[in-house]
């Protein structure tokens, strides 16, 4: 059963983050990684704490078809078939429209496809239904990040937190959001934190080495970007980071 955990894939698969900066040059903030595969099926989080508890009146009264459809739609996922997990959560949908789950997963999906208006609405949507599924809040900040509306991506990400998600992703996402305001300090301690609390978290190395770039610590910064691309050699943002490598290692 998926009722008790959510894909991780949802929030990493189109948050993953790159820098294009030339060593000794003006730090832009994070790039985009435009790779739309999904991530790694079978890697997911559990959310604990009071997003468990708390159990809205629009999920209790999902009708069984649509929580099967909803199901469905999670295992084509994971087999790598969109076109299918699109095709069942619209049928999920299209019978039950408040169901925040599906549309939490229907707007990850969009932002995967750099949908993001049509994203931002589904994501909307689900939080409408229900305002504390954590979830939804933190694909949102995704998707803002993604665009880089960095105020409001760590709005959403804290709304996140505040709903009851504890899990390193929600972290990211702040830490990118900060990165993109420059406050590169206070994103190096929450990566220094989650780095310390999770086993989970080679993306954060990937965002620690953007906030170390942004204070002028080059070799601290390769240093991250190693251990990124040595735990994730071919996933999400491997190649930005072996190119900022290069960049960082021809200018000493």
């Amino acid at each position: 059963m998926f009722r008790s955990i959510v894909v991780s894939a949802f929030v990493t698969l189109f948050t993953a983050c790159s820098v294009a900066q030339e060593p000794g040059g003006k730090y832009p903030g994070p790039a985009l990684n435009n790779a739309n595969r999904p991530a790694e099926p079978g890697r997911r989080v559990r959310y604990r704490g009071a997003a468990d508890a708390r159990i809205s009146i629009a999920r209790l009264r999902e009708p069984r078809k649509v929580r099967r459809l909803y199901e469905e739609a999670m295992e084509a996922w994971l087999k790598h078939k969109p076109a299918e997990a699109l095709r069942k959560l619209e049928q999920a949908l299209n019978l039950y429209p408040p169901f925040p789950e599906a549309l939490t997963f229907y707007g990850g999906i969009q932002a995967s496809l750099q949908q993001w208006e049509s994203a931002e609405r589904s994501l909307q949507a689900a939080i409408q239904s229900d305002p504390s599924y954590s979830p939804a809040y933190a694909v949102l900040a995704g998707v803002y990040n993604a665009q880089a509306r960095f105020d409001d991506a760590h709005k959403a990400a804290q709304q996140a937190l505040s709903e009851g998600a504890d899990f390193w992703d929600v972290q990211y996402e702040i830490a990118r959001a900060l990165i993109g305001k420059k406050q590169y300090g206070t994103a190096l301690t929450i990566t220094d934190n989650a780095l310390r609390s999770t086993a989970h978290g080679s993306l954060m190395h990937l965002a620690k080495a953007h906030a170390l770039l942004g204070l002028g610590r080059y070799p601290q910064a390769v240093t991250e970007l190693r251990t990124f691309v040595h735990d994730q050699p071919d996933g999400e943002g491997s190649e930005q980071a072996r190119d900022l490598l290069n960049q960082i290692q021809g200018a000493e």
